[in-house]
């Protein structure tokens, strides 16, 4: 790695984490009640300031990618410098909208900026990845550092999942009016309960085929590798549940339910992304031309012993996104005169359950657990009949929790 290299990535670096810390703090400064002189066009063109700031940082980081290539540098950093404005631009808007921070007469272009932005985007983050992939080696490294990770991007996914999963549930109970971190002990006892939940339901499924001969400590090697994430669901919910019945009088437990379940689906999308770094839970060979419309990293990366594989991490990334979708807009807001309390956590196991019980059979076989590879298949449909059967139950055997929200 030469000097010139080693110098644009620390510019880039840093660049991009200090603008991103600066950007953080900006954005509580739009009040709507001001102190101090600061007009809103200054506090704007501050805020602007620290979007150009990290994106540039971003599309420097970009161009370190491909800067030994020699090959569409300008591109390799432009394309992420417009990712980075386009994304800044969305998460103020949702910031001002979600938090009415603005005057009134600004409230009605903010829906418009969200939608009108997010789709450019993503076709820059497509551009981006299009250009900067001469630049990557396959298969991807799994973790920082590259050759030996001290942290692994699969523990990073499943974080970033769980913390993305915390603010989409804080945030509707901001929305009710209560105040910022009002959940924030719930998701530091229901966060580590997952991971627990995770590893021994895993082990729970593998004990005979992993467990059963080792030492006792092996139960507890996270760092080995195998967590399963129904477990993981089951840990950090009722951890959670039970938290808030013993300490949290001040909140309903069912009506917690509903807000918080149907958020483990994202954070179960976000965290597929580790399986596809660790290149596992993928299907059969496939024909890749039939793939074509994928990004080439995804393609390569997914290309194993030369062989192209079902991305299937991708689709359960995909169903597992649009069922959080399903269950909190669409049932949640589209039926909202027919649902009861409760109907929208248990959408979460009806949705989860179907979702195993039918990309389990996909799966290549060597990422099946259980003796006879079926432990997470019969558990899926256990998970949908136990759905199906509690939500009849809620609607015509429990008349106290037939309450509309």
């Amino acid at each position: 790695m030469n000097v010139f290299l080693i110098i644009i990535i620390a510019l880039g670096a840093g660049s991009f984490g200090f603008g991103l810390q600066q950007f953080s703090k900006s954005l509580p400064k739009f009040k709507t009640k001001r102190k101090g002189k600061q007009s809103l066009q200054s506090l704007g063109q501050h805020h602007v300031g620290w979007m150009v700031l990290t994106s540039a940082g971003l599309g420097l980081l970009g161009l370190s990618l491909i800067l030994e290539a020699e090959t569409n540098l300008f591109y390799g950093f432009f394309f992420p410098f417009l990712t980075g404005m386009a994304t800044l631009w969305v998460i103020t808007a949702l910031y001002f909208k979600t938090n009415h921070t603005l005057e009134a007469q600004y409230e009605p272009m903010l829906g418009t900026n969200i939608i009108l932005f997010i789709f450019p985007a993503l076709v820059f983050f497509y551009l981006s990845l299009q250009v900067l992939e001469p630049g990557l080696t396959y298969p991807l490294p799994k973790g920082i550092p590259f050759d030996n990770p001290i942290i692994t991007f699969y523990a990073a996914f499943i974080l970033s999942g769980a913390l993305l999963a915390y603010f989409l549930s804080e945030r509707e109970f901001i929305k009710m009016g209560k105040k910022k971190g009002y959940v924030e002990d719930i998701f530091l006892v229901a966060f580590p309960a997952g991971i627990l939940g995770a590893r021994l339901w895993y082990v729970w499924g593998q004990w005979d085929l992993e467990f059963a001969s080792q030492p006792f400590w092996k139960i507890f090697a996270v760092w080995e590798g195998g967590l399963a994430i129904m477990g993981g669901a089951l840990g950090g919910a009722l951890a959670g549940m039970l938290y808030v019945f013993f300490k949290r009088k001040d909140i309903n437990i069912i009506q917690a339910i509903d807000i918080g379940v149907p958020t483990i689906l994202v954070a179960q999308a976000i965290g597929r992304w580790g399986n596809f770094f660790n290149q596992e839970v993928y299907g059969v060979v496939a024909n890749v031309e039939s793939w074509s419309w994928l990004p080439t990293f995804i393609q390569q990366q997914m290309t194993i012993n030369g062989q192209f594989r079902v991305p299937l991490f991708l689709i359960e990334s995909f169903i597992n996104l649009t069922g959080f979708f399903v269950i909190r807009y669409g049932i949640g807001l589209g039926l909202k005169s027919y649902r009861k309390l409760g109907d929208l956590g248990l959408m979460y196991l009806v949705w989860y359950g179907l979702t195993r019980g039918i990309m389990e059979p996909l799966r290549n076989p060597t990422f099946n657990m259980g003796n006879d590879g079926n432990w997470s298949f019969l558990w899926g449909w256990i998970f949908f009949a136990v759905g199906i059967v509690m939500i009849l139950a809620n609607h015509f055997l429990f008349p106290r929790l037939n309450q509309k929200k």
